[in-house]
């Protein structure tokens, strides 16, 4: 009978749809039987959908835009040569019956507007209409800075997540399982890496939800019993939470690890209830 903890190893790789034929029938016929890791898969595919939204964008030459501009634009075809408003415009004859040209459109609107120049009315309203659109550009700069601040965060989480799914799904050792204390006697984590890497990441399942005010707090455990941070995470209303991390030393150079509660932004040191531990 196939056992979780001989496929559990698997599941991320399954999820990714890379394994061999035969692993992948053998993971299929286990989760018919086993809730535990049918869950698993799910959470794991959970954070696979964001791998395709975790790619870099590529910003095109400005040298492809005007190509793909000048492929599409159609050349305007000349137009009918077009009657002018002087051809339609009356003569007016003067006093001894001699021609006196009408005032052309143009010269009319050009006195138009240098009258509306000139009025006090017009520099009034200049004036509103310049401070509305500082007004307007200003905050349209705000808004411009504040999306740009999103997107990087945004594209940080996403490459932080990808890098964290390639770890857990293509680790070369086997990850090393946490148990929960007696206050979280539910809890398990798994933590994975290689001993010749300070990189690594975490899971962890049925962790209490903290107030908003909490977070848990992972720490590394020397031979010496000193704890390093190696980070803080939060959890979801199911106890689900992950964590990637980069420890000041490879993993070889730590015995042990534990999480602990502490406040937001954490601690130098462990000062709240220990709910996860385990050998590395």
């Amino acid at each position: 009978m196939t056992t979780c903890n001989e496929l559990e190893d698997l599941i991320p790789v399954y999820v990714l749809d890379v394994l061999d034929e035969a692993d992948s029938a053998r993971v299929q016929a286990h989760l018919r039987a086993c809730s535990h890791c049918e869950q698993l898969v799910e959470e794991y595919r959970h954070v696979a959908d964001l791998l395709p939204y975790a790619a870099e964008q590529i910003e095109p030459r400005e040298e492809l835009k005007y190509r793909v501009l000048a492929a599409t634009t159609v050349p305007l075809q000349p137009s009918s040569p077009m009657l002018r408003y002087g051809d339609l415009r009356p003569d007016r004859r003067g006093a001894r019956g001699e021609v006196i040209a009408a005032p052309s459109f143009g010269s009319q609107l050009s006195g138009w507007f240098s009258a509306l120049f000139r009025s006090p009315a017009f520099s009034a309203v200049a004036l509103l209409l310049v401070i509305a659109f500082g007004i307007w550009n200003l905050g349209l700069q705000n808004q411009i800075a504040q999306q740009a601040a999103e997107s990087r965060q945004i594209a940080a989480e996403l490459r932080t997540q990808r890098d964290f799914l390639t770890l857990v799904a293509y680790s070369d050792g086997q990850p090393r399982h946490l148990q929960g204390t007696e206050v979280a006697a539910k809890a398990v984590g798994r933590i994975y890496g290689t001993k010749d890497e300070a990189t690594f990441a975490m899971v962890t399942y049925d962790l209490p939800k903290l107030p908003a005010d909490k977070v848990y707090q992972l720490w590394l455990i020397d031979s010496s019993g000193n704890r390093t941070s190696g980070g803080t995470f939060t959890v979801d209303e199911h106890g689900r939470g992950w964590l990637f991390a980069h420890a000041p030393k490879t993993l070889g150079q730590y015995n042990a690890v534990g999480v602990t509660v502490e406040p937001l932004g954490g601690s130098p040191g462990p000062t709240g209830a220990k709910m996860l531990g385990g050998n590395l």
